[in-house]
């Protein structure tokens, strides 16, 4: 990654995200528990599989897997924005 910024790590965190909510749209169209209960698996995924350099990115930056739980949630949200969904 060019830039090594938070701003820089939540964009492609949620660019992922949101690939992956559209690829599964079934999975993620709604905010049922099990759906929220997949997010937060999702963003623990994006964690445990980042190499020596994200790891080592993440941590000079102070991004912890909160950020990235916060950050997949928000895509969520935007992604059901955009397909139309009622966030209620």
């Amino acid at each position: 990654m060019a830039k090594q910024t938070v701003q820089a790590v939540k964009s492609e965190i949620q660019g992922l995200a949101i690939g992956n909510y559209k690829s599964y749209p079934e999975q993620y169209e709604s905010t049922a528990p099990a759906t929220l209960i997949s997010i937060q698996e999702l963003a623990k995924g994006y964690w445990d599989c980042r190499d020596y350099k994200e790891v080592a990115r993440d941590e000079k930056l102070g991004i912890n897997l909160e950020d990235y739980q916060l950050w997949t949630k928000e895509a969520h949200s935007a992604f059901l924005k955009a397909n139309g969904h009622s966030l209620n």
